[in-house]
């Protein structure tokens, strides 16, 4: 692959995580400005801006592959903008929960398609090496959010930081005018016409009934958040079962019989449910129970993301000599070697104490993101790459939903919350680490070398 074409795709993906983190240090500016307060401006648009962003991944791909990963591209690329330019201007916060939802459907759109492209464009020599890099980026731009947001919020105030998205988008549309990817044979008129009249919009429903009930349930207390918890899970699970049943599916499940399909997807789905746990339940302990600044809490949790970018073209070049088996094991087990050792939890007197074990951890997800995300779409043929996509990027959201039922459950109120629950929780990471390495064993034993 061209690198303009892939420094093209890269910069328009990278926008949907920087999307997701950089509006987290302006919720108090723009809840002073707009009225309302803190909380209410955080589930209005940090929480429904994941909620929507899970929702569209499997529509996302599977357009993607009916209309063409090019065409999707430029969708989401289109939507993205017109949801940062509507959030520059938005009179109210209502406003501009629409727009942060237009900004979601369209990092929706762009991320599946990009991963599709770079499962149908990149040799399968260099695929380990490329996805490795996709990583990398991801988790930078998702790292960087809070400290651009910093910056421009201070600077130039809060409604700059739906500006900051704009130039990178344009330099993305530029080179992708200059290095356009090969047309992709989408799927007939007709095939397309029916992706869109048979979206299974009651399973959609279905979905966001269970995203918006376990996220709601963590705020509530007693019964009602088991209640939530439960009625969620229920939603989410009635929503898996109609979606393998079904003819045309939204998010195409079916897909984890194959088996490095399920292990791909799993490992992702593990990852993410230790990495957002820790990332949500840190600056908690540490304020509540040492009293640290968090400021503190969020530089530590920083050196974490930085040994994911650093670690993630490592693991994708290891992918593609050692394997993706033998890649993904090794990531896994420093994982898992990190998990451990932050069950020690209540030894650290300060965040920075922790820093080496969080230093670990990221390097684990990133050794063993890239041997997971090429084998998950190597495992389907070239015109289903878009339906696979949609459904690695699901599970992997997935994966940080399932830590805030699990942190509502064990972890109760703040008026609740013990030191006891908090290192229960660190050991529910350390089982997902070590499922994530027996996971590891079904990926293929060497690179697939084939389309």
């Amino acid at each position: 692959m061209n690198r303009i074409l892939l420094a093209a795709l890269l910069l328009a993906s990278a926008q949907a995580p920087l999307g997701s983190t950089l509006v987290a240090v302006a919720l108090p500016a723009i809840a002073s400005g707009l009225g309302g307060d803190t909380v209410h401006a955080t589930t209005l648009l940090v929480s429904s801006y994941l909620v929507i962003t899970i929702l569209f991944q499997g529509p996302g791909g599977r357009l993607s592959d009916a209309f063409g990963h090019e065409r999707t591209l430029w969708t989401g690329i289109g939507l993205f903008g017109l949801g940062s330019l509507i959030g520059l201007v938005s009179p109210s916060i209502w406003l501009l929960a629409v727009a942060r939802a237009i900004m979601a459907i369209g990092g929706a759109l762009v991320v599946p398609s990009t991963m599709a492209l770079l499962r149908v464009l990149v040799k399968p020599e260099h695929r380990g090496r490329v996805f490795g890099i996709f990583g990398s980026v991801m988790a930078l731009s998702a790292a960087l959010g809070p400290v651009i947001g910093g910056v421009v919020v201070e600077w130039f105030g809060w409604r700059a930081t739906f500006l900051v998205s704009l130039p990178f988008l344009a330099i993305a549309a530029v080179l992708l005018r200059l290095d356009p990817p090969p047309p992709h044979e989408a799927d007939s008129t007709r095939d397309r016409g029916d992706a869109l009249r048979t979206l299974d919009f009651t399973g959609l429903a279905m979905l966001l009934a269970a995203l918006v009930l376990i996220t709601a349930s963590a705020k509530l207390e007693g019964v009602e958040r088991i209640g939530g918890l439960l009625a969620g899970i229920a939603a989410g699970a009635g929503f898996f079962i109609r979606q393998w049943r079904s003819e045309q599916p939204v998010l195409d499940v079916r897909l984890l019989r194959e088996p490095v399909m399920a292990g791909a997807t799993a490992i992702m789905a593990l990852q993410n449910f230790a990495m957002y746990g820790l990332i949500f339940q840190l600056p908690a302990y540490f304020e509540h129970f040492r009293g640290t600044a968090p400021r503190a809490v969020g530089f530590s949790l920083f050196t974490m993301m930085l040994g994911m970018v650093v670690a993630s073209p490592i693991g994708g070049r290891a992918t593609d000599r050692l394997g993706a088996r033998t890649a993904g094991l090794i990531g896994a087990a420093v994982l898992l070697a990190a998990s451990l050792a932050l069950c020690r939890l209540q030894s650290f007197a300060t965040p920075a104490e922790a820093i080496p074990y969080l230093v670990l951890f990221g390097l684990g997800m990133g050794l063993s993101s890239a041997p997971a995300q090429s084998s998950a779409m190597a495992a389907v043929p070239p015109n289903r790459a878009g339906t696979a996509a949609g459904l690695s990027s699901t599970m992997r959201y997935l994966g940080g939903m399932a830590t805030i039922a699990a942190q509502a459950a064990v972890l109760g109120g703040d008026s609740t919350v013990t030191e006891g629950s908090n290192l229960a929780m660190v050991a529910l990471y350390t089982a997902a680490a070590l499922l994530a390495l027996a996971a590891a064993f079904v990926l293929p034993r060497r690179s697939a070398h084939k389309a």
